[in-house]
């Protein structure tokens, strides 16, 4: 029988909206998104593996375009102060909890989870599981990230379902035989009911 049981999220752009990132830091010092992004750009890989800090990639930023008096800034603070919920997701989320195992698998940063909580930008619930890029070492869509979130879910890969909005990650779980849905977070209410819809026939 064709089951769903175990629903991974994905968090940025899924279950927060992340465009105004960055502007927070770039206003106080007096740089552009662009400039802070181009360092992000330049550290992707080691950053969302978790091998560099937020703090550290700040650094990186104050060295480059010699930002004076920063050292001391809470730049993760700043970076996750410009995230916004993506309400509809959540609400849709807490209406299901009863009916499905629910869990987070995100490429996402080092010491960013409690504080995601703390302003209830992903849902406070109780996540069976929790999959970030940062702590196991490895990001979507590499295979070996499915791999270790199915043995965690504890269920066979047909009652998995990935809900996310980047289409090769998606992919990557579909190579990975689960379920997918690709999240529209430019069409969210559509996009919703659209993922209700789809859960209704599992």
């Amino acid at each position: 029988m064709n089951t769903i049981r175990f629903i991974y999220f994905d968090v940025g752009g899924v279950l927060i909206d992340w465009s105004g990132v960055f502007q927070t830091a770039a206003s106080k010092f007096h740089v552009t998104v662009q400039d802070i992004f181009e360092v992000f750009d330049e550290n992707v890989e080691i950053i969302t593996k978790g091998f560099l800090s937020p703090q550290q990639f700040w650094g990186k930023c104050i060295q480059k375009y010699n930002i004076r008096n920063a050292e001391e800034y809470d730049f993760l603070g700043s970076w996750v102060s410009d995230y916004r919920p993506i309400q509809e997701m959540h609400e849709l989320i807490n209406t299901i909890i009863p009916r499905y195992n629910i869990g987070l698998l995100s490429n996402i940063y080092k010491g960013m989870l409690p504080l995601l909580l703390d302003k209830k930008l992903i849902p406070h619930i109780h996540y069976e599981q929790i999959i970030f890029s940062c702590d196991v070492g490895m990001m979507k869509p590499n295979p070996d990230i499915y791999a270790i979130a199915q043995k965690r879910a504890n269920v066979d890969s047909h009652d998995i379902l990935l809900v996310d909005d980047r289409e090769d990650y998606v992919e990557g779980a579909k190579k990975a035989h689960w379920h997918t849905f690709l999240f529209n977070n430019q069409q969210r209410d559509r996009s919703v009911k659209e993922l209700e819809k789809y859960l209704q026939n599992y």
